[in-house]
């Protein structure tokens, strides 16, 4: 694949975003979203009349690019001065004020995404303004005609994230009436010109077959999924680990979950998840039939031998419609260079496809402290036991086991307390190895403690929202859970369990299309069972008892031993009124959880919160019919 199949260009970006668009969102999370999806319809209305062109919405975000720096002001004083007014006149508080940034920089365009320098730096500069505000960059004030009634500020010299060299601002604020755009007579060749080169570059990626886009999951409801992107898809294989040493089969492991997550962040990437890309391991499999049943264009696999301190690595990209190798790759680091390592790996990938990153995509700073790097071994050997294997209380203190061993070698090792804070829920969901009450404390430490160290650590993030919405504080686990998929939006459990919270919310209608999300990205995850086991219960609460029933029962297929399958069958069998097939799911799901009851079950399930409660009330009737103890 070539490596100028789409050009940069300079252009001038607006990014525009909502000032605690959380805190509107728990006031009431439906008019919140239908407000802030108002005003950003808005202004794009004002934008497409400015001459630019609104590219993406993005939750609480909005891009847009323009051709001129005083068409891009100008519509941005417009919708301000438009939106203060209309805010200050609602009857509660749920005003969302938006804040804009704009800069001029080189930008890469394709499906209707825009990333590169151009839009972090528009991003950064829209931080530093006012709720209601604007700042632009010097390149922009420099572009705007001294004869408009503008006056500008100084705000000084930033530095920013992902720039070396700071960054000049400035406010912007009209004194007089705000131009209009220019005529359309003087801007037609202009935009006849745009059209034709964007029909031409449009036939050349077509041509190519560069990019992919996928159309996953078209939500009815106000509130959006994130978008998965168009540009790259993508699935890590297990490495294969040739050191003759099955010990070592963690370390490979190792480089094939932090690739994974190092690729998830590369903007428009869609990057299957590795529980179902783990699936693959030891099998012979022609790589174009990987492709097509994980609808991914591009497969990642490589080679792991570890000997002493030092690691041979091979790597190779794979077209997964021809089968032909793109490129490889062989290294060979210190242990402690890993991290380096997946950054060259990961920086190779992008650029091979033809991408932008985002951000700093890969960790930076190389480890080289051995007693650290042993906790960091410790603390993936315990991510092993819980994501890899089937979840019972043995897998769980095997996991605790490992964290103990990493936690004693370093105390403040965020990886080893973000496993511990997920193994702690679980053990406090089932009632493995000690009291509820004692799990939920020490895991609500490990996970509080976990991502005050490492803020952006998407797995330390999930678990921590699992320790809260099994202690029943679902709102904290839900805007955790959004924070787990901002950081990486393929994390296909975050999904699974912001729909999960959806249901405990009152909301199981449109909890099905956050699962299903979970599914597109990890098709043949280990925890698909559970997934299934809340489908199933999202159409029962649904009243669609068939559907429900054919969920389950793909889940008791998955895994038997999964109880809530089970429970699910029964309820859906009471309500069909067959009683024999509703007693048999009882047995079994009873067998699976020995000594469950009635109030032990809807204490799982709602953690006493009335909403859930009466959310719940349906299935909790069928199994109390179907003969569950109370």
């Amino acid at each position: 694949m070539g490596t100028d199949q789409l050009s940069g260009k300079l252009a001038v970006i607006l990014h525009a975003d909502v000032v605690g668009s959380t805190s509107l969102v728990q006031i009431d999370e439906i008019l919140a979203h239908q407000r802030i999806q108002d005003a950003f319809q808005r202004f794009s209305k004002i934008i497409a009349g400015h001459g630019g062109i609104a590219h993406e919405i993005r939750g609480d975000a909005l891009v847009a690019e323009f051709s001129k720096a005083s068409d891009a002001v100008a519509a941005s004083i417009d919708f301000q001065t438009a939106n203060t007014s209309l805010i200050k006149d609602l009857p509660d508080q749920i005003r969302p004020k938006i804040r804009v940034g704009i800069a001029m920089g080189e930008v890469v365009i394709a499906d209707n995404t825009v990333t590169g320098e151009g839009v972090v730096l528009a991003q950064r500069v829209e931080q530093l303004a006012a709720p209601g505000g604007l700042r632009i960059s010097a390149a922009v004030r420099e572009a705007i005609p001294s004869r408009l009634p503008y006056r500008y500020s100084f705000l000084g010299e930033h530095t920013v994230k992902g720039f070396d060299e700071p960054v000049r601002v400035f406010s912007v604020e009209s004194q007089g009436v705000v131009p209009e755009p220019e005529s359309t007579p003087r801007r037609n060749r202009f935009a006849r010109s745009r059209a034709t080169m964007l029909m031409v570059v449009f036939i050349i990626v077509v041509g190519l077959g560069a990019w992919y886009a996928f159309s996953i999951f078209g939500p009815s409801s106000n509130e959006r999924l994130p978008s998965l992107g168009t540009q790259l898809s993508v699935a890590v294989l297990p490495f294969v680990n040739l050191s003759g040493d099955e010990a070592q089969n963690y370390f490979a492991d190792v480089l094939t979950a932090d690739l994974t997550s190092d690729l998830s962040r590369i903007a428009g990437s869609f990057v299957i998840s590795r529980s179902t890309a783990a699936t693959y391991r030891g099998r012979d499999v022609d790589p174009k039939k990987i492709s097509r049943e994980l609808a991914v264009r591009y497969l990642l696999e490589g080679t792991v031998r570890r000997s002493g301190s030092e690691v041979h690595v091979n790597v190779q990209l794979v077209d997964g419609e021809t089968g032909r190798q793109v490129w490889s790759e062989r290294y060979q680091k210190p242990a402690a260079d890993m991290y380096s390592f997946q950054d060259e790996v990961t920086g190779r990938v992008a650029r091979t496809l033809n991408l932008e990153l985002k951000d700093v995509i890969s960790r930076q700073v190389v480890r080289g402290d051995a007693a650290d790097l042993d906790a960091t071994d410790l603390a993936h050997r315990a991510w092993a036991e819980l994501w890899t294997k089937p979840q019972n209380p043995t897998t769980n203190e095997a996991a605790l086991s490992y964290v103990s061993r990493a936690l004693a070698i370093n105390p403040n090792h965020a990886e080893a307390l973000g496993v511990a804070a997920y193994a702690y829920a679980r053990a406090a969901t089932y009632g493995w190895g000690m009291p509820r009450a004692e799990a939920l404390e020490k895991g609500t430490t490990a996970g509080e403690k976990s991502i005050s160290l490492e803020p952006n650590n998407a797995d330390a993030i999930y678990s921590l929202a699992f320790i809260y919405y099994v202690a029943g504080e679902t709102q904290k686990s839900q805007e955790l859970m959004r924070q787990s998929i901002a950081v990486n939006r393929n994390h296909a459990p975050a999904y699974f369990f912001y729909g999960l919270n959806l249901i405990r919310m009152g909301r199981p209608r449109d909890a099905v299309q956050w699962i299903e999300r979970a599914f597109a990205l990890s098709p043949r995850d280990p925890l698909r069972s559970v997934w299934y086991s809340v489908i199933a219960r999202a159409h029962l609460l649904n009243r669609q008892d068939a559907l429900a029933i054919e969920a389950a029962k793909k889940g008791v297929a998955s895994n038997s031993k999964h109880p809530n399958n089970h429970a699910v069958l029964a309820s859906a069998y009471v309500f069909q009124g067959n009683m024999e097939k509703a007693e048999a799911a009882l047995h079994e799901f009873i067998r699976t959880q020995p000594g469950i009851t009635v109030s032990r079950y809807q204490r799982q399930l709602t953690a006493d919160d009335p909403v859930a409660v009466k959310t719940y009330r349906r299935l909790i009737d069928g199994i109390r019919q179907a003969g569950l103890p109370e």
